[in-house]
């Protein structure tokens, strides 16, 4: 059995980052939040130089697949799914 990381006798395998209310003003903190909750994504943003990025897991490299992943994400957005 794997030992857990352990800090002054705290089990940190056991520990939860909480994050204020305004994390999502960083890009980080939003990304490090979606760790291991999706099985394909797609990150689309602005780097560091201003320029329009866009990265994705390899599920979604046919560009079919990342075309009718962004017109879904269009459809939803504009009927009001997202708040």
């Amino acid at each position: 059995m794997k030992a857990g990381v352990r800090y002054r006798g705290i089990d940190m395998d056991n520990v939860t980052k909480l994050y204020p209310l305004n994390a999502s003003d960083n890009p980080d903190n939003v990304l490090e939040q979606a760790i291991g909750e999706y099985n394909d994504v797609m990150v689309i943003g602005w780097d560091k130089n201003d320029e329009l990025d866009v990265r994705c897991s390899t599920a979604l490299i046919p560009k079919k697949e990342l075309i009718w992943l962004m017109d879904l994400f269009k459809h939803k957005l504009i009927n009001g799914d997202y708040d």
